[in-house]
This record gives structure tokens, C-alpha cells and sequence, in this order.
């Protein structure tokens, strides 16, 4: 899954022109207005980039403001599933691929 981001380095004015931690790196996720039955999790989720347009969203060239509003209006909507899971995958020291399991589907197990 690849989310629309956007990247940059600028210089931080306080710093010397010649200094070399002077340039900084931004970054940022765009978010959407929800169109599916996640808007329950949260009213602005992430702009999921399918797979296919994803050469498209890193091309070099692609800077024109228009452009890409195009590129964004074009993306099909997508279709996620949600799932109730463990509290555990809250901790980056978690990997493991059961924390995936639907937590219905764990109970209903038992």
C-alpha cells in the first residue's frame, strides 16, 4: 500500500550558506476527504496510491500544480476492509503476522 506524499529539501535560513546540515528534508502525507465506510476511523485518511499510477506519482517531472491535481482526481477510490485487531500492533516491536487476524475471527476460535 503506497500513500501520496510529498517531499522537499530547503535550507534552514538560520544556518550558514556553506554549512552542510544546513539543508532540511519535509515530508508529508496527503490526506483526503473519506468516501468509503472507513470514515468511521477518521475523516481524513491518507491518498492510497494504487499500484498501477504509482510510477506516475514518483515521475521527476511531475510538478505542475495542475498536473497534479489531475493525477490525485484520477485515482480510483479505494476498497479497504476494516478489521477489528489487538491493541498489540500499537508497539513497533510487534511483527508479528497473527496480530493481523481479525479479532472476531480470534474469539469465534476459541
Amino acid at each position: 500500500m503506497c500513500f501520496a506524499g510529498l517531499y522537499e529539501f530547503w535550507p534552514d535560513p538560520e544556518m550558514p550558506e556553506d554549512d552542510p546540515e544546513r539543508w532540511l528534508l519535509t515530508c508529508t502525507v496527503l490526506t483526503t476527504t473519506t468516501q468509503d465506510t472507513l470514515g468511521h476511523v477518521h475523516d481524513r485518511p491518507p491518498v492510497i496510491i494504487p499500484k498501477h499510477p504509482s510510477v506516475d506519482w514518483l515521475h521527476p517531472d511531475l510538478t505542475d500544480k495542475a498536473d497534479v491535481q489531475h493525477l490525485m482526481e484520477s485515482l480510483p477510490e479505494p476498497t479497504l476492509t476494516p478489521r477489528i485487531v489487538t491493541t498489540r500492533v500499537n508497539s513497533t516491536g510487534q511483527q508479528r503476522p497473527e496480530l493481523m487476524t481479525r479479532l472476531g475471527a480470534v474469539r469465534r476460535a476459541r
